[in-house]
Order: structure tokens, then sequence, then C-alpha cells
């Protein structure tokens, strides 16, 4: 009977939901990452979980939106987490690693992001994240780069990777006097914009203070309390497209070490070349703390910005 067919499309839907790479979501394991289900935080952390793939969009937990906060690594009571150990209580935990098996720590008073050496000579590195999404607001690390030989790569991004809306700071070995700012709007990899900090101590062997003040109108990136770069929001209107390729979408602040000498050879390039395992391994990237000043204070609404003049 119809009534018959009905029930079971609604029962189908129930336990296959959206589609996830070849396979459907289950409720056993509802939300999709990359192609692959499961229930724990690596999947259904809302900086992972893919909710138009997933069981429902419900299965996705939800997003927690920027507080005011300071980490400090060399605490005792720290605010760090193993993804595997991650329930979802962002009032306690404020930054987890991203993947197991993980590469990141809390050693020698700071978090550690450690790069390693594979089987096959590249490397495997970490990524660590925070709890809380942001629109707009001031994040400041304190923190020592991890690229020591060219190919090794440390990051400090401020992303949506759904949308593809970033802004970031990035160390490549070829490079330690100094770091590489950028920003891109829906994913558009313009590195013709990357502009470098002026002369620094070595960045893998003195901790300096990064911070990006990120607002409606405009980003500016400052080292030790210098700023180096400013990027206005109006300076972004793109006539064809009529609209301002301005990252404003709410994100997540993220810190990584990986290889980038073993990629393509433009990223291999920008990165300097094949790692020199012999330099320094194993790569440690040292975070002695974060902290987010908000924008928008609390659990507000986020903004929605306007998309033409």
């Amino acid at each position: 009977t119809i009534l018959a067919v009905i029930a079971t499309l609604a029962l189908s839907s129930s336990v296959l939901g959206g589609k996830c790479g070849t396979q459907n979501c289950g409720k056993d394991t509802p939300c999709c990452v990359k192609g692959f289900c499961n229930r724990n935080a690596m999947y259904c952390a809302p900086f992972s979980c893919e909710p138009e793939n997933s069981l429902s969009a419900d299965s996705c937990w939800s997003t927690a939106h920027c507080t005011d906060h300071t980490a400090d690594f060399a605490l005792a009571a720290s605010s760090f987490a193993q993804i595997a150990d991650y329930k979802g209580d962002t009032e306690q935990v404020k930054y987890v690693s991203k993947f197991e098996p993980s590469n990141a720590k809390l050693a020698n008073s700071q978090l550690e992001l450690t790069l390693v050496k594979l089987p096959d000579s590249t490397g495997f590195g970490a990524v660590v994240t925070g709890t809380r999404a942001i629109q707009y607001g001031t994040v400041t690390a304190v923190l020592r780069s991890a690229s020591t030989s060219g190919g090794v790569v440390s990051s400090m991004i401020v992303r949506n990777d759904i949308k593809g809306d970033e802004i970031d700071y990035e160390f490549v070995g070829s490079e330690r006097g100094s770091v590489q700012s950028n920003y891109y709007w829906k994913n558009e990899l313009d590195y013709t914009k990357m502009v470098r900090s002026p002369a620094l101590p070595d960045t893998t062997q003195s901790y300096h203070k990064y911070q990006i003040v990120w607002t409606p109108d405009s980003i500016t990136w400052i080292v030790n309390d210098q700023a180096f770069r400013t990027v206005n929001r109006a300076d972004t209107w793109d006539a064809a497209a009529n609209t301002f390729k301005y990252p404003d979408s709410e994100s997540y602040i993220s810190f990584s070490v990986w290889d980038g000498g073993s990629g393509a050879k433009g990223t291999s390039d920008w990165a300097g070349g094949a790692i020199n395992w012999a330099a320094a391994e194993p790569f440690v990237m040292g975070i002695k703390s974060v902290t987010v000043s908000c924008f928008f204070k609390g659990n507000e609404t986020t903004y929605k910005p306007p998309t033409a003049v």
C-alpha cells in the first residue's frame, strides 16, 4: 500500500541518511567526515563534521561560539585534550588534537606539535584546533615554529573549512627569519597576496607573539606588538563578482605542523624542498599560550555581512 511504501522510505532515510562518500551514515555512526562515518568527536565535532553528508543535519554537534579566554599551556589545569577524550565540553577544553594517531601533547610547559618521519621518508605532523568558533576578534599566540628544515611548514590559521575562508601565518624552513601572512576567500588560493613580516630573530629558536586582529572592516597581522600588514575589506571589492572577497565566515583557530616538501612541485618549492631529516628530527612546534578576545561578546548571533556596496 501507499502507507507501507511511505513507512519503508521513512525507515530507510532514518537509517541511511546523507551520502558520505560511497556509503550512507546510519544511526550508530551518524557523522560523516571525508567519506567515513562514525560517532566520536573526530567525526561529530563541528570543526570536522559534514552535516549535509551525515545521517541528518542534527547529527553534527552544534557550533559553540566565541568567548574570551586564555589557554596557558604551562598550567597543570590546561585546556587541551586529545580528540579521543573530548566529549564536547567547550568550557573545560579549549583546544583539541584533530587527528589520531596524535602528535600533539603537553610537555616542557607548552603545547607541542611534532612532525615525525614515516617509513617512506615523508612526514606525519599534527593539527590542534579550537573548540569554539570565532567570527571577528583578536587571536594572540606565543609560539616557536618547528620549521628548522626546508619542507617543514608550521601554521597558525583562522579558517572555515566548509566555506574556504582563511587568515593565516605560515612558517617555512627556508625562511627562518620571518613569517608569511595571507588570507583567502572561498578557497580562492591567490598566493600573490602573501606578505612577509619584517626580519625576526630565528622563529625556530625564539618565541614570538603573533596576533591576528580581525574585524568586519579589516584584518591586521602583528608580531611582537608591531603591526606589519593591514587588509581593508573595502579594498577587496570585486566588481565582476559583485561581492567583497573578504574572509567573513565564522571560523576555527588552528595550529599545525606538516610536510610541505613531499607535496606537489609548487607546494614543495614554496616550503623549501624536501625535508632534511638529519637537520633536527623530530621537528617540534611549541605553543606557550593562546588568547582570544571576541569581537562579538559571548554567544551572540553571528554577523551577516552585506554582499554589495
